[in-house]
């Protein structure tokens, strides 16, 4: 009879334990890892020269679609263009995707957020940029001054 209540709670432990795994288990889509949003980035390293350094942070919104946020310094004031390429820095593709314009201030930082693909672009997920795309900053003249490969 012991022997019974035994195997009867041991049977219930293994439940709990399978449904505390279930309910814990990962439900958001970035592979297991617990980390909340999928995230990939690129590094903006200076050209020819340029001074010119910054970040590309590159999330999944809820919705599927991606959200690309560039931070720059260096910059000379005013308007700066930088675009989503195709392929590497070191091969300087074409351009995929035009990224929301960097302002930069007197001290040369600029911030810009873009979330806003364009509905028919079939390419707006993150798994997209995974590999082969680079992003480039831009002078007022259109000549790559900060590059950096999307990893």
């Amino acid at each position: 009879m012991r022997t019974k209540w035994l195997l009867i709670g041991i049977g219930l432990l293994v439940g709990v334990a399978a449904i505390v795994a279930v309910a814990c288990g990962d439900d958001d889509g970035n592979g297991g890892d617990g980390g909340g949003a999928r995230e990939l980035t690129a590094t903006l390293s200076e050209m020819e020269g340029s001074g010119v350094t910054g970040t590309a942070v590159l999330t999944e919104d809820d919705d599927g679609t991606t959200r690309v946020v560039v931070s720059m310094e260096g910059l000379s004031e005013g308007p700066h263009a930088n675009h989503i390429h195709h392929v590497t820095c070191d091969a300087q593709g074409e351009v995929h995707l035009t990224l929301e314009e960097l302002q930069a201030g007197a001290d040369g930082r600029a911030e810009a957020t873009t979330t806003d693909f364009p509905e028919e672009d079939p390419d707006r997920e993150l798994n997209y940029f995974a590999a082969g795309h680079y992003i480039a900053v831009h002078d007022t003249a259109g000549a790559v001054i900060s590059c950096g490969n999307i990893e």
